[in-house]
């Protein structure tokens, strides 16, 4: 558990996040946030054999949350979707170098929203989705 509220690393990908903007050619756009607290983001994947082939994100909201969605891209892209679906909130937190425990829902916002994107895209036979609204 991080002992202040912003780890180094939080603060480097808030302030020079990966794969930040949305991508022109994609076959995923998935989007929700936390009404509670405002925080938004939007991920647009390029999806080719069941690997990520390409993601972007654009995301408003607090440090915690815009590092997690930057982490999260990075740690997805080029993996298989069943790769992706075994990212736990525990890894990302690691990743992310701890996470104090008001800030799990920032933190997790990301992987949540990508998790069920990907879920509709596996339903819709693995073709295209857009989800939007999704509430965590």
């Amino acid at each position: 558990m991080a002992d202040n509220l912003y780890t180094e690393i939080i603060l480097d990908l808030y302030k020079n996040p990966q794969n930040k903007g949305r991508l022109e050619k994609f076959n995923l756009e998935t989007s929700g946030g936390n009404p509670i607290c405002g925080d938004q983001v939007t991920f647009t994947a390029l999806i080719s054999n069941d690997i990520v082939e390409d993601i972007k994100f654009f995301a408003s909201g607090c440090a915690i949350s815009t590092a997690s969605d930057s982490l999260l891209t990075e740690m997805v892209k080029g993996k298989k979707i069943s790769e992706v679906k075994k990212i736990t909130p525990e890894k990302l937190f690691e990743q992310l170098g701890g996470i104090i425990q008001t800030r799990i829902k920032c933190a997790l916002l990301g992987l949540i929203v990508l998790k069920k994107g990907i879920e509709e895209y596996e339903k819709s036979g693995k073709k295209s989705a857009t989800i939007k609204g999704i509430v965590v």
